[in-house]
This record gives C-alpha cells, structure tokens and sequence, in this order.
C-alpha cells in the first residue's frame, strides 16, 4: 500500500495497534527520503522505511504514556529515545507510538486504559504483550519494523503470537537511555521485524559504538552446533507446540552438522520469579507516582504486579540478585560447547482475549524469561501454527555478545521453510 492507504489503515486500526500517530512528521521523513533517493544520498539501506515505536520509548514531539492513565498529562518527549534517534539518523520514518501493556506489566495485550489490543491472525485472540501494538503493527503490514522492550519475554511472545520476527539483543548491546525502566537488570530493547534480515539490519544501526556489523555476511555455514533443550523447556508445552517443534528442528538438521540436546538443569519456573523480583525497580522508579494516583488509575493486572512488588524485600532483591548471578554461570558452563540453544518460543498458542486472563502467565513466558536473567541474545522466528490456529514461533538463543550467530542461523531457518 501506498503511504497515503497506510495512513488511512491506520486510522481505522482495527487491531489497535497504536496509540499515536506522527501523521507530520511520517510525511515529512518520507518526503526527505524521497529526496536522498533522487540525489543518490541514502543514508542506510533502511532510509525511509516506516517504524513503529512502543510507548514506554520517548519520541521527540509525542508524550509517553506507558500504557497507563497515570501519564495521560505526560508532556511532548523534546528529545528521541537513543535508539529511536539512531533510527532516524539511518534515515527511517517514524510512524507513531504503539499500545502496550500497562507499565509493561503482562504479556496478554489488555489494557483497561486504551482498550485491548487483538492479534491480526484472529481478532478474538490476545496478541501477546507487552509489546502488544509493534507486534500488531508488522503482523497487520503497517510497518515492516518496530521497537519493543523485552523485560521477560515482552518482544518475543508478542511476535510468536503474532507471527513476526522478534529479538531479544545481549544485554547492554541496545541502549535503554530514553525507555521507561521495568527492571534495570533485565531490560532489553530490539527489534521486531518482518524478516530475520531486517531485524539484524535494524540492531547495526540501533546498537551502541563498537558491536560487530550484524548484516555483513548473510550466507549460512552449517558448522554450528545447535542443541534442544529438554526438561521444562518441553514437558510444560503443548503436544501441538512440541509437534510443530520438532518439525523445525529437523529443518535445523538439515541446516546443520548435528544438533545435540541439553538439559541445563534449572527450574524455569524458579527462574521466572528471579526476573518477577527484580520488577521491583519499576516500584522504586515510580512509587510515589503510584501512590499519587486517585481510585481507578490503575488496572486490575497491574495492581496485582503492585501487590507483589510491595512485598519484596531488600533481602528478597538481593538474593533474585545473586540467582540471577548463579544461573548466568550454569548457562555459560553448559554452552561452552554449544553455539545455539533451541526451544518453543511459546508453550501454546494464543489464546482468547475473553479467557487470556484466567490463563497460567507460564503459558506465554516459560520458556523465553530466563534469557532475560541471563542476558543471552534470544530470537524467535515463526514457524507451525497451533491446533487453534495461531502462529507459534522457534526460539534461537546464543552465547552472550554472539548475536550473529542466532541472527544467521535464524537467517538461514527463515530461507528454508520457502522451500518446504
């Protein structure tokens, strides 16, 4: 579509996918696009492509709501969030700000202040979260890529859900400078995507100085070794989910030399109550905002987030602390011989907005929060669909620091299945 069509798809938004649209300042990008293409002046291979932004980033000239009415009177951001600014540097449009879970406190999509947010392959399922609206926003083909943040699971679940491309960078790789902090240990910002291809081109130009140039070389050389992990990363997953995996691991094989499995051993449910503490960051940030705020300004998800986080100790925050420490040791002891982990991104597929909330929050983020705890370079790309219908996703885990490995085994995985 034409970008006088996207803007009239998105007005109508029938996703809810956004929340505010930079109708100007979108128009006046692309027109200054339009005008280094002429000249020969592009400034990257992604000037002027249309991006969304999540609403927890600042973007000079649009308020930051982070998916809550305690920020209704939040004024215009004056400056860009550091990613956000390296993505205009490289010459993209922005498009506007995209809905979210409150204070990025779930991963189901809901929201009681902008109204839920509905996944484009079947409006009555949740579209993940909390990067709800950037996953709706490339699934629905209103931007081929968009920003999220990823606390513990918050870009890949919403892009498995949704049938995108989505990653979870190492740690520290992306600056966080201008985003709302959640947790600060565990806070991720990257790119969802509608190609691996893209999302690796996205993080060359929103990573911080000094990363390895993630595009340079997009052949595949089958020399990595490649492991499933088994044990909790399996057992909690549907049989629909574990069939449609193991599809994809014999695409992985005939990719690789071997592929191995390995059970690291670790308690995932444990390990997301870690991350679930170290949460505790958003309380300390914005307490007295919170305390301020009058009867009904916050939703019924968000207040039992706010139960939990009241209830954690400094003893309690220091020993998540130490964990956190601990598990990052056994992770990197037990792939020292393995270049890349493989699992279901999701334990099964999306489920109905109508019943999302009485479902276990385990059923969206059991297998992707513990790369949050441990820092790793985690990237799920679409693959299967579920018994209900709904996408479902591999999720590509590497060493820390080794992005390009899961971004050129993801690059390659993508390839093939066109050729299934």
């Amino acid at each position: 579509m034409n970008d006088q069509e996207l803007l009239e798809a998105v007005e109508k938004d029938e996703f809810n996918a956004f929340v505010h649209v930079d109708h100007d300042g979108f128009a006046a990008a692309k027109a200054a696009s339009a005008d280094r293409s002429q000249a020969g002046e592009l400034r990257s291979p992604i000037d002027g492509l249309t991006v969304a932004v999540k609403d927890n980033m600042d973007v000079a000239g649009l308020p930051t709501g982070n998916g809550s009415s305690l920020f209704d009177d939040a004024p215009a951001a004056t400056a860009d969030a550091r990613a956000v600014g390296r993505l205009r540097a490289a010459g993209v449009a922005i498009l506007g700000k995209t809905h979210m879970t409150e204070l990025a406190c779930g991963t189901s999509g809901l929201n009681p202040h902008l109204g839920d947010a509905h996944n484009p392959h079947n409006p009555g399922h949740h579209p993940g979260g909390s990067s709800s609206g950037s996953a709706i926003a490339v699934a629905a083909g209103l931007a081929p890529l968009a920003l999220g943040s990823d606390t513990g699971g918050s870009i890949r679940v919403p892009a498995a859900a949704c049938g995108v491309v989505g990653l979870k960078p190492s740690f520290g790789r992306v600056s966080n400078v201008g985003m709302s902090v959640c947790a600060r240990n565990l806070d991720h910002l990257g790119p969802i995507a509608s190609s691996v291809p893209l999302a690796a081109q996205a993080l060359v130009h929103i990573q911080n100085p000094g990363w390895p140039d993630t595009s340079v070389d997009p052949t595949f050389t089958p020399e990595l070794k490649v492991a499933v992990l088994t044990g909790d990363f399996l057992e909690h997953c549907d049989a629909d989910v574990v069939r449609a995996f193991e599809e994809g691991v014999r695409l992985v094989e005939q990719l690789c030399y071997s592929v191995t499995e390995v059970d690291l051993g670790i308690d995932l449910a444990a390990a997301d109550e870690h991350t679930n503490v170290l949460g505790r960051d958003l309380f300390d940030i914005y307490g007295d905002k919170i305390a301020a705020a009058p009867d009904g300004a916050l939703g019924a998800e968000f207040s039992t987030w706010l139960d939990f986080y009241q209830g954690v100790s400094d003893d309690d925050y220091a020993a998540a602390l130490a964990e956190q420490r601990r598990i990052m040791a056994v992770v990197a002891e037990q792939q020292k011989t393995v270049d890349v982990l493989l699992c279901p991104t999701l334990r099964g597929g999306a489920s109905r907005l109508a019943t999302v909330a009485d479902e276990p929050r385990d059923r969206r983020t059991g297998n992707v929060a513990l790369f949050n705890l441990t820092g790793q370079p985690s990237l799920t790309v679409p693959f299967g669909t579920a018994a209900n219908g709904m996408p479902l996703g591999m999720l590509f885990t590497g060493r820390s620091g080794e992005d390009e490995l899961v971004l050129t085994l993801g690059t390659a995985f993508e390839a093939a299945q066109r050729s299934i």
